[in-house]
Order: C-alpha cells, then structure tokens, then sequence
C-alpha cells in the first residue's frame, strides 16, 4: 500500500472527449498530480471523494493504471488546523 499527501482539486478529464468531466485529482506542491478513485464508486460522480475536495488530505492506497485507488483518505490540514473526517 502506499501513501502519499496533497490538495485535492476537481480538474477535467478526457477534454473533448465522450467521457470528458470533472474528477478529482491530488495535486503535490512538485506540479504533479494523480487522478483519484475510489473503488465501487462512480467515476463519473466520485460521491465518496466530494467531502475532501479543496482540501489537503493524506492517503493511502494502490496507483493502478495511472489512477490512485483510495483505500483511506483524511483531512490532514483545516483552517482551525485539525484532523477531520476519515472514510
């Protein structure tokens, strides 16, 4: 399993394409950035990942096929400096 941290942010994907729509993405302070998903999920609505967008999260799971499968996820970073939520 593996770990990692960052923003997440609601980006496009597959511009101009049938499946062209906003997704979640993990943006790291390098400019790099992972596509998000969480198994059993819609990919196309992402209802398990909507809590955390605009949020800096640390988490933990399996990049397969460029897209990082989410196991765990968590807020790591609030503007009261707290931990909240983990699914």
């Amino acid at each position: 399993m593996s770990k990692i941290k960052g923003f997440v942010k609601l980006q496009v994907f597959a511009e101009g394409s049938k499946s062209e729509s906003l997704r979640p993405y993990i943006l790291f302070g390098n400019g790099g950035k992972l596509l998000l998903y969480k198994k059993d999920d819609n990919p196309f609505e992402n209802q398990s990942l909507k809590d955390f967008i605009d949020k800096f999260v640390y988490i933990e799971g399996e990049l397969v096929n460029e897209v990082f499968e989410v196991e765990t996820i968590r807020i790591i970073e609030t503007e009261q400096g707290i931990m909240e939520e983990e699914i």
